[in-house]
């Protein structure tokens, strides 16, 4: 109850009547998978359980797959990884695994609805980044990697990654097996090879390009079919994204491409472009001395496409081919020019 020396709008807090943590709000049963999850009121805060379908329960192998993502995910300490409590017994439910509650919505849905903007896409982007650096810093692979394992929240855009039933780490035995959504799974694990880092990275880099095509050059060696062509790891392609040479070299890339495609088209404007009379450049006839004579000259046809230029005073003489260093008699170059132009008048 407020009062008049009360300097806050609420009144007091007060202890949770027993058994308030009772209800269970289912808020999703996976069609394919073979776990459900339910919010409950614990202490005045909001948590998740994590159980299996009642199909499921007291299978040693679904049993073993649960506690094996209980210890996985208890590990893990990181801002952009959903956080996991405990692993109790619960009255109707079974064993489960006591997580964070996240109030936020799939990355799925912000790519659908919202069509984030450059700013916020590549925020997402590098908190996924850090999240999967970090897991692997810790010898554990996600192995599920996707738009709706990934949780971004109403307040603040703080990216959180979920769902770790079908991830593996170096300590444990129970499902070596692939395993992964096949859309986003690496090609050499559909074919049943291991997973690991380069496998991951694929998936990243699948992620990503749902997130825009602004980083198409990273997409496209992360996704590269050969996993020795792809980063090695998940802080390579973050330090890709924060490089400006990717998008640097893609635009000199299509500069050139452009050069090339128009280059036939400008060469053929200077080509046919008319040069002014005084920037005329001479030309030069070679002609042999013994090979014609001025009466052989006088019957031959000018060719009716060339015209000569002009001579004048300021005409260059041309130089005979000669095979020594000896003068040559002004007469014969005199001779020579008179018969070259005899050709074309």
């Amino acid at each position: 109850m407020l009062t008049e020396d009360s300097s806050s709008f609420y009144a007091s807090p007060q202890e949770p009547e027993e058994g308030s943590s009772v209800f269970l709000d289912l808020i999703h049963s996976s069609e394919s998978g073979f776990c459900e999850l339910y919010r409950i009121n614990s202490m005045g805060r909001f948590r998740v359980l994590k159980c299996l379908k009642t199909t499921f329960r007291g299978n040693t192998t679904y049993e073993g797959l649960l506690r094996k993502e209980f210890e996985i995910g208890y590990g893990l300490d990181h801002p952009n990884i959903c956080q996991y409590y405990a692993f109790k017994h619960v009255e109707g439910l079974g064993n489960c695994i006591e997580m964070e509650w996240i109030d936020g919505r799939t990355l799925e849905s912000v790519i659908t609805l919202e069509h984030p903007g450059a700013a916020l896409s590549d925020a997402i982007i590098d908190q996924i980044c850090s999240a999967l650096s970090y897991i692997h810093s810790k010898q554990v692979l996600h192995r599920d990697l996707k738009p709706s394992n990934i949780l971004v929240t109403h307040k603040g855009d703080v990216v959180k990654l979920i769902d770790f039933g079908l991830s593996d780490s170096a300590v444990h035995s129970v499902l070596k097996i692939p395993a992964g959504t096949v859309i986003y799974t690496a090609p050499e694990v559909l074919k049943g090879a291991d997973a690991d880092v380069r496998s991951e990275v694929y998936s990243l880099g699948l992620v990503i390009a749902a997130l825009g095509p602004r980083h198409r050059l990273v997409v496209r060696k992360c996704c590269e079919p050969r996993p020795a062509m792809r980063y090695s790891s998940v802080a390579e392609v973050q330090k890709a994204l924060r490089s400006k040479w990717p998008y640097i070299s893609g635009v000199l890339f299509i500069l050139l491409v452009a050069a090339f495609a128009l280059y036939p088209y400008v060469s053929g404007l200077f080509s046919r472009a008319e040069v002014p009379a005084g920037q005329q450049e001479p030309v030069t006839i070679p002609i042999d001395t013994m090979a014609l004579s001025p009466a052989d000259t006088a019957s031959m046809d000018p060719p009716s496409s060339v015209m000569p230029p002009k001579r004048t005073k300021d005409a260059p003489t041309m130089q005979p081919a000669t095979s020594s260093d000896e003068p040559v008699d002004d007469g014969i170059i005199d001779e020579l020019f008179r018969q070259a132009t005899e050709l074309f008048e």
